[in-house]
């Protein structure tokens, strides 16, 4: 169980977050979405020790991440993607995913997910040679090798067409783990209801609102 309680953040004396409140079971499914300027971003920092809250506190089963550095959390097991694809310009994509995959079980995992996505005949090439639906691909992987408690993914509709999305939604299905908790950051609901099965929207000043439940049905 991953949980943020009373999360509250500001910057120059204004208020972003509010007293968020958010609990994730394991294998559960959540989308956010919202206007731009509600606090996602902030929100999805927090949540993965890029920025640390003014208030509240975030735990992961009984260990408390609130105030650890990012590190911390992704040792925890805690994952996320980012708006923009952020590889190293000087290494090539296969080189990249195996130093994240440094445990023999990660590894193994790492073969399996390179083979299944179809990614084979881009790892020799460096990131600025790749198209972003394979970039988008291998950030996933790279979080997933681990075999994650919780993966946040910010904005991963940004640059792909529809025909890109629904392929990149099918992968998501297949190889996220039952165990592994799914949180979604996007503007995009058709996206969204493909991989999620809750929306809520983010409101300025009012925390989370339910939005969409049970978008599959």
């Amino acid at each position: 169980m991953y949980s943020l309680q009373g999360i509250g953040k500001s910057f120059g004396g204004i208020d972003v977050l509010t007293d968020i409140c958010l609990t994730l079971r394991p294998g559960q499914r959540l989308g956010i979405t919202g206007a731009n300027g509600v606090g996602k971003s902030t929100l999805i920092n927090i949540a993965t020790g890029f920025l640390t809250p003014d208030s509240g506190h975030i735990h992961l089963n009984k260990k408390i991440l609130t105030y650890r550095p990012a590190w911390a959390f992704a040792h925890a097991g805690i994952q996320r993607t980012f708006q923009t694809t952020r590889f190293l310009t000087t290494a090539n994509l296969g080189e990249q995913l195996l130093f994240a995959a440094r445990a023999p079980e990660s590894k193994i995992r790492l073969t399996q997910l390179i083979r299944l996505s179809g990614l084979q005949a881009s790892l020799h090439l460096f990131p600025d040679e790749i198209p972003l639906p394979v970039l988008r691909k291998a950030e996933v992987i790279r979080g997933l090798v681990v075999s994650p408690e919780v993966l946040f993914l910010d904005e991963p509709s940004a640059g792909l067409t529809v025909d890109e999305l629904d392929q990149f939604g099918a992968f998501l299905q297949q190889q996220l783990g039952q165990k592994t908790a799914l949180v979604v950051v996007e503007h995009r609901l058709d996206f969204m209801a493909i991989i999620t099965d809750s929306i809520v929207e983010m409101k300025l000043n009012r925390g989370l609102v339910k939005r969409v439940v049970d978008v599959k049905t």
